[in-house]
């Protein structure tokens, strides 16, 4: 929430809307010069200038108070660095004197500008000197200007109670009769047919203060009530300066109805504080955020996202000045949206933005809350703050983890995908080899080796001759064939018959076997497409096999590849 837009405007009330000449600005009297410059504080080259001739006056006249209110107008016209150095010229010309409003307005001013500039700590250790200067000289209304300032912050980086307790404290010092005695005799002469306004503007701006406090205790009820309070004497104010009350209003509003889950409620003061004056007094990092987190939670994802982006975008512009711990709500519903969808790269990405915000948060809160305790309130107060960068760095730990295991599991996969690949390439060359050598068998006969096999030549030939027929006949399909049950229906010895298959077919009688099988599994498969449709269990069977493992194992040995495989690619050829 943008609190820190109702600052400097607190002193001043507008009279003149026209813009005059030069010529009849140097014809205004002291006060009424005052007066112009409320009107063109926001124009830079004309204020300067209006407060430019305010201080010449008073270095002519040696009047000291004249030319602090000068410097003090400069230090309101530029930006916070050249404005630090006008409050400086402010605080030296009036640091001896017990003004009633100087030379505590030049440390509210410093510290006003700190503050723009997000140097919390310097902004709070200036406020602190303006509020000592106050309380020295009775000047109720500056002390209410810095409690208001104390009690902000206090709300948001804090205890949020004791911020409540304050408030009430502030609220009943408002509300007094000295208050208002003394508001009259600290306003400048012209200014005082303005004081009911200007008091009407800062009860307002109390009960805005209520519903701040309230709403960051989640008190619903409390803030709703204080917030009527604060409409009705907004709808009565004076329209001068009434936006940035406005604003604060419509963005309590709009987050005090979304934690309350009515998202509908939210969006209508989000779209009211958007048009307000060209978003000057909102904060819109703020409004991105939180209509993208009523859009989300009203189901519409995309919508909600875009939002959210917008706002993250903000934070990337470097423009942190109004960061503050609630922003975390933006990280973390990104955060959650990205871990539910799995993608870890911008999981990760949002811990580390949540990781960088708390760092942020850190420096500009630093000493903070100690010296609230020291400087304003009782020293027993304890200052408490959460630490998550240490649950937020085992969380990315362990997404990184996460995301090395897929890394890790994606290599294996690709590293098998590519094994299939090479696998099924070989298996193809070493079908296409089988099927030349099949066709080149057919065409070719081999020649008939001689060797001294210690056995008679005649002998031989009538084995082989007994072995063609067994062959032929197919009896290798039986599955109880063996090297005795084979020589015994040969007529001959177990020795003979595998010293002759071992010379003529250049193989043990195992490997004979198992040649014959698959062999006649490859023809058959290739010749009879309704073997093509058996199981390889069925087909291990009808090749003389008890069962497929030691079918597959013979095939492989054979051809190179599994029988699977030479299936489907038989199945591709007959389609």
């Amino acid at each position: 929430m943008h609190f820190k837009t109702l600052l400097i405007l607190l002193f001043s009330v507008s009279v003149y809307c026209q813009e005059l000449s030069n010529i009849e600005l140097l014809s205004l009297d002291d006060e009424r010069l005052l007066d112009y410059f409320e009107t063109v504080r926001h124009d830079s080259l004309q204020a300067s200038f209006v407060a430019s001739i305010y201080l010449q006056r008073g270095r002519e006249r040696s009047d000291t108070i004249m030319m602090a209110r000068g410097f003090d107008r400069l230090a309101q016209s530029f930006s916070p660095y050249t404005n630090i150095k006008y409050t400086d010229s402010v605080i030296a010309l009036t640091a001896s004197l017990k003004h009633i409003t100087y030379p505590a307005f030049g440390y509210i001013l410093k510290a006003y500008n700190y503050d723009e500039l997000d140097q919390f700590k310097k902004a709070n250790e200036y406020s602190y000197i303006a509020y000592d200067h106050a309380l020295e000289v009775g000047n109720l209304s500056q002390q209410l200007y810095i409690l208001e300032s104390f009690i902000f912050n206090k709300v948001v980086w804090g205890n949020k109670r004791e911020a409540l307790a304050l408030q009430q404290k502030r609220h009943k010092l408002l509300l007094s009769k000295p208050y208002l005695e003394k508001l009259y005799i600290a306003t400048r002469q012209s200014a005082r047919d303005s004081i009911d306004v200007y008091y009407t503007k800062q009860k307002t701006e109390s009960y805005l203060s209520f519903a701040v406090c309230h709403h960051y205790l989640a008190q619903r009820d409390s803030t709703l009530y204080y917030l009527e309070i604060a409409k009705k004497l907004i709808d009565t104010n004076s329209p001068n300066n009434i936006n940035a009350m406005k604003s604060l209003y419509y963005e309590i509003n709009m987050e005090h109805f979304y934690f309350e889950g009515e998202y509908a409620k939210s969006l209508l003061y989000n779209d009211s504080l958007s048009t307000l004056s060209n978003l000057k007094y909102a904060n819109l990092m703020n409004i991105y955020l939180f209509n993208g987190l009523s859009l989300y939670s009203e189901g519409k994802i995309n919508n909600g996202l875009k939002y959210l982006k917008k706002a993250d975008s903000v934070f990337d512009t470097g423009d942190r000045i109004n960061i503050q711990p609630q922003d975390n709500l933006l990280f973390e519903k990104l955060k959650v949206h990205y871990s539910n969808n799995g993608d870890y790269k911008n999981q990760i990405k949002y811990l580390n933005k949540q990781l960088v915000l708390d760092s942020l948060l850190n420096i500009k809160t630093l000493g903070f809350e100690s010296d609230i305790i020291r400087k304003i309130e009782t020293p027993t107060l304890l200052k408490e703050r959460k630490e998550v960068e240490t649950k937020l760095a085992l969380q990315i730990k362990k997404s990184r983890q996460v995301l090395m295991y897929l890394v890790f599991l994606f290599v294996v996969c690709f590293g098998l995908l590519l094994w299939y690949i090479h696998k099924q390439k070989l298996y193809k060359k070493r079908y296409h080899h089988l099927i030349d050598k099949q066709q080149n068998k057919r065409n070719t006969t081999s020649d008939t080796q001689e060797s001294d096999l210690n056995i008679s030549e005649s002998l031989v030939q009538d084995i082989l001759q007994r072995l063609a027929v067994f062959e032929q006949q197919k009896k290798y399909l039986q599955t109880n064939v063996s090297l005795q049950s084979l020589s015994r229906d040969l007529q001959t010895n177990p020795n003979y018959l595998s010293r002759v298959i071992n010379f003529d077919k250049d193989k043990n009688f195992s490997q004979y076997l198992n040649d014959l099988r698959i062999t006649h599994a490859l023809e058959t498969l290739q010749e009879n497409s309704t073997f093509l449709k058996y199981s390889i269990k069925a087909i291990a069977f009808e090749c003389g096999y008890t069962n497929a493992t030691s079918f597959s194992r013979a095939f492989y040995k054979q051809t190179g590849f599994y029988p699977s495989f030479y299936i489907k690619q038989l199945g591709k050829k007959q389609k």
